[in-house]
């Protein structure tokens, strides 16, 4: 549904005290009056005034309306918002919490790993997610016996049962053994127990089949329908789950089958993903709508709580992509710079408009994937789409896939085909991450009568330009103003005068790879004369085809994983599958204890409201 809202699921009048209970307990069997509101395109409907679930269902216009209930929780708060960040990145090596040191201190718990069963991210991503499996069992109760087109009554039971499958994919992965419930609950059955992770699994399997059969593909919704769930999108969740459960064989069957569907693609520039015009794109196989209205009726906070927190105040500058994930990139791949927004840096919505420094927070930088550029309505209406699956992610997935099932070769060409679109049609690198210099940067900076405006926003550590001494930017502020401790200003590569980032990068690639060239900065200190020095450069080939085997090819799926996806909430997961988490967090210092943080606690809350039904995770 392109830049479509799914209206909001109703709210009740008033409450039973059991309903009241039920809520607090994350399980919620709302037999509740329903109030739905409309919304633009084809979700533009009369509000229909209160309604209760036994006259609700009585047309396919309230079906559809029912199951545009679904979709909208997945833009709630307590779901891909502010917890949902803290329990996937945050929690991690590619993110720190962010903000000011002291705002939304529960999230340094989980960056610490020093959460226990009583932590609020917790608590909130469980009800979050049982509060939209609600919505989905509701319809899926409702749905059979409402007076409509079996064909759509077909495809909206399988929405419906590709969403309560996502939630509870969701659910097994952080948790283990949930509550399994596949209707809404009477109230002498709101004790439940944990069922095995196993029977969770086949639940969520059994819901995606269901899905893939009766689903369109994407090319066969209409454009207002575009962002509902698809064939596609349910074959690529059964691909995952099966990597998930290492049973690699279903998930590489059901993940060439996504491939040879000829449905998506990559998009030829990594830079366009995650802009307006990347939304719902052919790389596009799952996405969370969110549009901004001036009613603030179908935003969502989840760009809001990443943005940038000051000038210009976008947002409250959470999650901060760390130092560590800087290390992950090799010399020179373009990703970073898409991934990463800094202080000093324009925004990528051609404002204009620069990232200004805010001296009340620590180590300043953004997730660019999360940007919002101008709309309307009030900050917290975000209209960015919430990607979820990338047709990337799911080449990976093949390549994972195809490497256990003893297939190298075609294991490498998933892999290569991804590290292809990477280079952005670049061939070679000097291991420089270069940025134009923003008109704000030029009215405090001393650029002389230089024609570049290009400067080294970073060099990779190891890279031939740090090996050769060019030095990344560095800089803090004086009364406000930025000071460079060091700033290089690329003059030229080999004799080719460079003005802005494209000349760079057009001179870098018109050399060849291992030759060594002349590369001219200018340097700007603090405190010191500008100087202008020649660096011996060597020419390297730009994220090179992965030829590798064995062991050490897996590796290489596992590092383009990271830097692929970095910042869309992958990596935690990742780690925990890849049975590596203990490591990875120990080496960074953190008391990750096996055995222990594989999973999260159950809340304790729940633990207490459910008369001791539900039992803790091991040495919680």
């Amino acid at each position: 549904m392109k830049k479509n809202l799914h209206p909001t699921l109703p709210a009740a009048n008033a409450f039973h005290a059991h309903l009241l209970r039920l809520l607090r307990n994350s399980l919620p069997a709302l037999l509740v009056l329903i109030l739905f509101t409309g919304c633009d395109s084809f979700l533009d409907r009369t509000p229909l005034g209160q309604q209760t679930t036994e006259n609700f269902f009585t047309n396919e216009e309230e079906a559809v309306q029912a199951t545009n209930a679904s979709y909208n929780k997945l833009r709630d708060y307590n779901i891909h918002v502010f917890n949902f960040l803290g329990l996937t990145d945050i929690i991690s090596d590619d993110a720190t919490k962010g903000s000011t040191p002291t705002d939304a201190a529960f999230l340094t718990e989980l960056e610490n790993l020093t959460h226990d069963a009583g932590h609020q991210s917790t608590l909130d991503w469980w009800i979050g997610n049982y509060q939209g499996i609600y919505r989905t069992n509701v319809n899926l109760q409702n749905l059979p016996n409402t007076d409509m087109n079996p064909d759509l009554r077909n495809r909206l039971m399988a929405e419906n049962r590709f969403l309560r499958a996502y939630f509870y994919f969701n659910l097994v992965r952080g948790y283990g053994d949930v509550p399994l419930i596949t209707t809404p609950l009477t109230p002498d059955e709101y004790d439940q127990q944990r069922a095995p992770a196993a029977d969770v699994y086949a639940q969520i399997i059994e819901d995606l089949e269901f899905a893939a059969e009766h689903l369109p593909l994407k090319s066969q919704y209409p454009s207002a329908d575009l962002g509902r769930a698809t064939k596609g999108a349910a074959e690529s969740m059964l691909a995952r789950v099966y990597l998930y459960l290492e049973d690699y064989d279903q998930a590489d069957s059901y993940a060439r089958s996504v491939i040879v569907s000829a449905e998506y693609d990559l998009l030829d520039d990594y830079f366009m993903i995650f802009t307006d015009q990347g939304e719902n794109s052919v790389e596009s196989i799952f996405e969370v709508q969110a549009t901004a209205t001036e009613e603030a009726t179908g935003g969502s906070q989840f760009a809001q709580v990443q943005g940038v927190r000051g000038t210009p105040n976008l947002g409250w500058g959470f999650n901060r992509p760390s130092r560590d994930l800087d290390a992950a990139y090799e010399p020179g791949d373009l990703r970073h710079q898409a991934t990463i927004l800094f202080p000093w840096e324009a925004l990528p919505d051609g404002s204009g408009r620069t990232v200004i420094e805010n001296q009340t927070m620590e180590d300043e930088r953004y997730n660019k994937k999360a940007f919002a550029a101008g709309f309307p309505g009030t900050i917290d209406n975000y209209p960015v789409n919430i990607r979820r699956f990338r047709y990337s992610d799911l080449l990976l997935i093949a390549a994972e896939a195809a490497y256990h099932n003893g297939s190298e070769g075609d294991a490498r060409q998933f892999l290569n085909d991804v590290r292809e679109r990477a280079r952005v049609g670049r061939t070679l690198t000097i291991g420089i991450l270069p940025e134009n210099a923003s008109s704000h940067m030029e009215n405090v900076l001393n650029f002389g009568n230089l024609d570049t405006r290009v400067f080294a926003r970073m060099v990779h550590a190891g890279g031939p330009a740090a090996q050769a001494g060019i030095e990344p930017f560095d800089h803090d502020l004086d009364r406000g103003r930025v000071r460079a401790n060091m700033l290089d200003m690329i003059v030229s590569v080999n004799g080719i005068a460079i003005t802005d980032r494209d000349s760079f990068l057009d001179a870098v690639d018109a050399q060849s790879a291992g030759a060594t060239v002349p590369v001219v900065i200018h340097r700007i200190r603090h405190g010191q004369n500008a100087e202008e020095l020649t660096m011996n450069v060597t020419v390297q080939e730009l994220l090179p085809d992965v030829t590798a085997a064995g062991q050490a090819l897996l590796d290489a799926i596992w590092h383009e994983r990271r830097v692929e996806l970095a910042m869309e909430q992958k990596r935690w997961f990742d780690l925990i599958r890849q049975g590596r988490a203990a490591q990875v967090m120990q080496d960074l210092g953190k008391n990750f204890v096996p055995g222990k943080h594989e999973l999260f606690p159950i809340p304790q809350n729940e633990i207490d409201l459910s008369n001791r039904a539900l039992t803790q995770n091991p040495n919680w």
